[in-house]
């Protein structure tokens, strides 16, 4: 082997060549491949938890008004009248039935 061997003989001329604005296009190119990934995206609603989310208030609401009785009362239990105004209206038969479960009622009787 040449030990002589000097780099500054060989010149500073490129092997390769390039087309004009190379380097611009591949810049351009990875930009344009990426640009989806440095958007960032838009929060997609999650419908599911929204109608779960609601669905559970409305429960909750009806279930407020019916335990503190919220909903105003069209007849009241205590108005004796419209039930025997009901009863008067049954036959004699459902009048009687009636009165013996009535009479057999463990609860009641004890």
């Amino acid at each position: 082997m040449n030990k002589d061997f000097d780099l500054n003989r060989i010149g500073k001329r490129m092997p390769y060549t390039a087309p004009e604005n190379f380097l611009d296009d591949i810049e351009n190119n990875v930009w344009e491949a990426i640009k989806d990934e440095m958007t960032p995206p838009k929060p997609q609603r999650n419908y599911r938890l929204w109608y779960t989310i609601s669905g559970g208030l409305v429960a909750a609401s009806i279930a407020l008004l019916l335990v503190f009785n919220i909903l105003p009362d069209s007849h009241k239990a205590t108005d004796f009248k419209s039930f025997e105004q009901a009863f008067s209206q049954l036959s004699r038969a459902d009048q009687n039935y009636l009165f013996s479960v009535y009479q057999d009622d463990l609860f009641i009787n004890e």
